[in-house]
């Protein structure tokens, strides 16, 4: 998508944080007891549906895109500030303690996993399995509703802190051996398959019999928008299928709901994925199988805005938190983790390092869109110059025929003027020598009268002699 130009005022717009409101709640840490304020942040935009905002900048270095996504502080694996339900109460020096007094509210981390294994830890900052606050930690895609808990639809998996359950689609199963409690370390990991072997799953599902790509063609539709005089990037947002979304729906049979369900993930699910779970470093077991898939076409913007159906690079499972009316937790991406599991996955990694992986990723896709736009302004210059070129010849075309009718008509009219002409020096001639004739029969007649009376003045002449 080309992007359309900035203005002067735009080279010197820099990315900032929120505005971060009085402080709306103080709690301590149970770790140290320090304490810890929260705040609700404004002056940036919220996800909303079907669209998504992510800060960016101009950058002269790379003319031909003009726009970059950049970051604000704190810099690192964090909640993210536009992938926030606005009830969301954030600490600012790390923006991974969150909490809110109203009922569930989402947010979900800037970071993102697509492929491979990955690790990170919730801590549980203060929960009451009376309802004074709760926290439901775990892994969710775009589509989730920020409004809601994790696990409650099918875009998500997570543990209730009250009961120790896993939730998914809102239904639960047991997996802990008892509720969260203030001060728990709750670890999850999730393994998903090679982009490859999703690319090709995602082909075959779609009914495409050609070979799958090695990797994802990122198409990024986005374009750059001002709010309260700062840049970002608004583009669209991935939205609930109903198929899906009709799973929240329970049949009347328990039986009967529990085997729908498990078809759909056995039709759908990534073979080899899975969430392990972890309880202050001890494993608790694999809370979920076979993953529901995130590229398209299981993904879908809404197409009545226009969007399309295209991996913007940014489809995948995200960290994620819900919290209600005073629970308090806080993402913890590592590399220090405050119970290493002796069982992790030995190629699991810490979501920490997801953050400059994706800021790789970008520069790379900022480079490919580079050279693609580069490629597009010089092929629409080659076919504006040819329309040009076809114009200016239509033109002389239009101009030379203009000319031909002109002289054609200029050499109608001369020859029309000189028969004119002609005629009027006829008729001139005409009347010069009607004139001519005129003056001669005048001059004769003037002269017979002058003979005529030199005539009768002469005398009479002698009578001849006898």
């Amino acid at each position: 998508m080309k992007y359309p130009p900035y203005k002067a005022a735009d080279l010197s717009s820099t990315a900032r944080l929120p505005t971060f409101l009085a402080p709306y709640t103080a709690v301590a840490d149970p770790a140290d007891g320090r304490a810890l304020r929260l705040y609700q942040t404004d002056d940036h935009p919220f996800n909303r549906r079907g669209f998504r905002y992510i800060p960016c900048e101009v950058t002269p270095d790379l003319p031909a895109l003009m726009y970059r996504q950049v970051d604000v502080p704190p810099y690192g694996a964090r909640a993210s500030f536009e992938d926030m339900s606005t009830q969301i109460l954030v600490d600012r020096a790390t923006a991974t303690v969150v909490s809110t007094d109203k009922g569930f509210r989402m947010v979900r981390a800037n970071v993102g996993v697509r492929e491979g294994t990955w690790f990170w830890e919730c801590r549980i900052l203060h929960t009451s399995p009376a309802g004074a606050g709760n926290v439901r930690p775990g892994w969710t895609r775009r589509e989730a509703s920020l409004e809601t808990p994790v696990g409650f639809d099918a875009y998500g998996y997570g543990v209730r802190d009250t009961t120790g359950q896993k939730m998914h689609i809102s239904r639960g199963e047991d997996l802990l051996d008892g509720p969260l409690h203030t001060g728990d370390v709750l670890g999850l990991e999730i393994r998903l398959p090679s982009l490859a072997d999703q690319l090709a799953r995602a082909r075959t599902h779609a009914g495409d019999p050609g070979p799958a790509p090695a990797i994802s063609n990122v198409v990024r539709d986005r374009i750059p928008v001002r709010y309260k005089d700062q840049l970002y990037f608004e583009q669209f947002e991935s939205m609930p299928a109903k198929a899906l979304y009709d799973l929240l729906n329970p049949d009347a049979s328990t039986a009967a709901d529990t085997q729908k369900i498990a078809a759909v993930t056995a039709e759908l699910g990534l073979p080899g994925s899975s969430i392990r779970v972890f309880r202050n470093g001890a494993l608790v077991g694999t809370a979920f199988e076979a993953l529901l898939p995130f590229l398209p076409p299981h993904s879908e913007p809404l197409q009545s805005l226009g969007g399309r159906v295209t991996d913007d690079g940014m489809l995948g499972y995200f960290p994620s938190i819900s919290v209600y009316k005073g629970g308090v937790a806080q993402f913890n991406f590592g590399p220090q983790f405050d119970h290493t599991p002796a069982d992790l996955a030995p190629d699991a990694r810490p979501m920490c390092d997801r953050f400059d992986e994706q800021i790789a990723e970008d520069i790379v896709w900022d480079i490919v869109d580079e050279v693609e736009f580069e490629e597009v302004d010089a092929e629409l210059d080659r076919e504006r110059r040819a329309s040009d070129e076809k114009a200016r010849k239509k033109s002389e075309a239009q101009q030379k025929r203009v000319e031909e009718r002109e002289q054609k008509k200029a050499e109608r009219v001369a020859s029309r003027l000189a028969e004119k002409a002609e005629r009027a020096a006829e008729k001139a001639e005409q009347r010069r020598l009607k004139k001519q004739v005129k003056a001669e029969e005048r001059a004769a007649a003037q002269a017979l009268v002058k003979l005529e009376g030199l005539a009768d003045a002469a005398p009479a002449p002698p009578p001849p002699e006898v």
